[in-house]
C-alpha cells in the first residue's frame, strides 16, 4: 500500500463534495489559454509538466479521498498453545545464570472485602518477602520478611476508608448459612512488624517434587528424556503415600519453575510438556497486578475465597515473562460473578521484584548470628 492510500483510510468519513464545489475545483485546475510561439522555452516546458503532474496529484488524492478505505486487516489471535511453544523457543537460547545465591525478592498481597452496599471497599494486607538459596550444598539459607500492615487497597478505598473514621481493626461478615464451605470468623488489625531473618542450615527443596539443585542441574532438557525421569520421581512419591496424577505433577512442576532455579533449557522443556496437556489452550497474554505484559496460565487449582457474605470459587493463575519464562507473578482470582464483583476480581496475589543467580550475599543485621536455627530482627 502507498502512502496516499494509507494516509487515505486513515482519515475519518466525510460526506461528497457538492456539485458547485466540484465544479470551482474543475475552474482552477483548466490550463488558461497561451499564445502559441515557435520555439517555447525551458520555463514554458518546466511550468506545463508541473500543471500536468499538479493535476495528477489532485486527481489520484481525490479518487482516494473520496472512495471507500480498504477493510482492515485483523490478525487471528495466537491459541495457548502457540503462546506457550514461542515461548519456549525463545527461552532455550537464553544463557543460564551464574552466583553463589538464587535469590528470590516478592511481595505478598491478600485482599479482603469489608463493609456492605455503597460503604464496601478493598483493604490488603502486604508483606515483602526474600529467599536466598545457596547453591553450594551446607551452606545456609536465609529468609528475610517483613509486614507492612492492613491498609485501604486504592485511593477510591482509601477515601471510603477515611470517611468510615479511618479504622484499624476490621471483621469479615458472617456467612451465609447456605455457603459451602461454611466461613471462619476472621478478626483483621492493621499491625505492622519488623523485618525477620531466619537461618536455616538444611537448604530447603526447590521444588518440582522435592528435588535439590544438583538435582534440577542434572535434569534432561529433552521433552521426552524429562518426562521419563519426572515419571521416576512422581512413582517414588506414591510409595510415600503421595498419589498425583502426571497431570497434577507436571502442573506442580510448571509453577515450581516459575520461581526456582531452573536452567533456561529446562524451563522450555517444561513448556513443552505442558502444551501437551489438556489445558495449555487457556494460556493468554495478559498483565501482571503491576500492569507489566505477562503470559497467564489458568493451573486449575481451585479454592475458595471469602467475597462479603459467601465463600465463592476461585482458581490460580502464574504470570510468565513473555522474553523469559520465569515466573512475574501469581494470582487467585474468582471463576464467576459473585455480590456484585465480577468475574476475575483479583483475591490475593505475590509479585516478583527481583530473581535470579547473584554473587551478593544476605545482609544480616548487627549482632545476628550466622547459624543455623536463629531468628533476628
Amino acid at each position: 500500500m502507498d502512502e496516499i492510500t494509507l494516509l487515505g483510510a486513515t482519515l475519518p468519513d466525510a460526506p461528497p463534495p457538492t456539485p458547485e464545489a466540484v465544479a470551482r475545483a474543475r475552474a482552477r485546475l483548466t490550463p488558461h489559454e497561451v499564445r502559441r510561439r515557435r520555439h517555447p522555452t525551458w520555463t514554458l516546458i518546466i511550468g506545463a509538466s508541473m500543471a500536468t503532474t499538479a493535476v495528477i496529484t489532485a486527481v489520484a488524492l481525490a479518487a482516494t479521498l473520496l472512495g471507500s478505505p480498504p477493510p482492515p486487516v485483523l490478525e487471528t489471535p495466537k491459541t495457548g498453545a502457540q503462546l506457550l511453544l514461542e515461548l519456549a523457543d525463545r527461552v532455550e537460547k537464553l544463557s543460564p545464570g551464574t552466583g553463589a545465591y538464587w535469590r528470590v525478592q516478592g511481595t505478598r498481597v491478600n485482599r479482603y472485602a469489608v463493609g456492605t452496599g455503597p460503604t464496601r471497599y478493598w483493604i490488603a494486607s502486604r508483606g515483602e518477602v526474600r529467599q536466598w538459596t545457596p547453591r553450594k550444598p551446607g551452606a545456609l539459607y536465609v529468609q528475610e520478611t517483613e509486614s507492612s500492615g492492613i491498609r485501604p487497597d486504592t485511593p477510591r478505598d482509601e477515601k471510603i476508608w477515611r470517611k468510615q473514621g479511618s479504622p484499624d481493626r476490621w471483621r469479615l461478615p458472617e456467612c451465609e448459612s447456605s455457603s459451602s464451605p461454611p466461613c471462619v470468623p476472621t478478626a483483621l488489625a492493621d499491625k505492622r512488624s519488623r523485618r525477620e531473618y531466619r537461618i536455616m542450615g538444611d537448604v530447603p527443596d526447590p521444588g518440582l517434587g522435592g528435588l535439590t539443585i544438583a538435582e534440577l542441574d542434572a535434569l534432561p532438557t529433552d521433552p521426552a528424556r524429562l518426562r521419563e525421569r519426572l515419571e521416576g520421581y512422581r512413582k517414588a512419591e506414591q510409595t510415600r503415600g503421595l498419589k498425583r496424577s502426571w497431570e497434577e505433577f507436571l502442573k506442580a512442576a510448571v509453577r515450581d519453575m516459575t520461581v526456582t532455579p531452573v536452567s533456561p533449557g529446562l524451563r522450555a522443556a517444561l513448556l513443552r510438556l505442558y502444551v501437551e496437556q489438556p489445558g495449555a489452550e487457556v494460556a493468554r497474554e495478559d498483565s501482571d497486578p503491576l500492569g507489566r505484559p505477562a503470559i497467564a496460565i489458568d493451573l486449575g487449582t481451585k479454592g475458595y475465597f471469602q467475597l462479603g457474605t459467601r465463600m465463592v470459587p476461585i482458581t490460580r493463575e502464574i504470570l510468565l515473562d513473555s522474553r523469559t519464562g520465569e515466573g512475574m507473578a501469581e494470582r487467585s482470582v474468582t471463576t464467576d460473578a459473585e455480590g456484585g464483583f465480577p468475574k476475575g476480581t483479583v483475591a490475593h496475589y505475590v509479585v516478583v521484584d527481583k530473581m535470579g543467580w547473584t554473587e551478593e550475599r544476605p545482609k544480616l543485621p548487627s549482632g545476628c548470628r550466622l547459624k543455623a536455627g536463629v531468628t533476628c530482627r
